[in-house]
């Protein structure tokens, strides 16, 4: 896959890229709590969903896709995977000038694009 920094994206892809990196991380809030309560296999079929649409709107390849989604259905591995992807989302938004604080990135630094 290409560096993030050697993509065009537009201000769509961003805002669709900002929006599910807020929603991950909301997830991986209720993830960790659900962990310790036995409903994981709950948030896994949720975690699948918001897997890929993250993993879609930073261009991830289809094998990488295929990883996350199998990391998604093991108990706190999960919990990794929803952060590696994180990051990846936030490696996209700092190169592309948009400030990303602890729950994700500033809509504002996005609209202002």
């Amino acid at each position: 896959m290409a560096r993030s920094a050697d993509i065009a994206w537009t201000k769509a892809d961003l805002m669709g890229i900002a929006k599910h990196q807020k929603t991950i991380l909301w997830l991986l809030l209720l993830s960790l709590a659900a962990s310790f309560v036995g409903l994981t296999p709950i948030t896994a079929l949720i975690q699948l969903y918001f897997i890929y649409k993250l993993a879609m709107a930073v261009r991830l390849s289809k094998a990488e896709m295929v990883i996350y989604v199998i990391m998604a259905f093991i108990p706190f591995i999960s919990l990794l995977a929803l952060a590696s992807l994180n990051s990846k989302a936030t490696d996209v938004l700092k190169s592309n000038g948009i400030r990303v604080g602890l729950m994700g990135a500033k809509m504002n630094d996005v609209a202002a694009i």
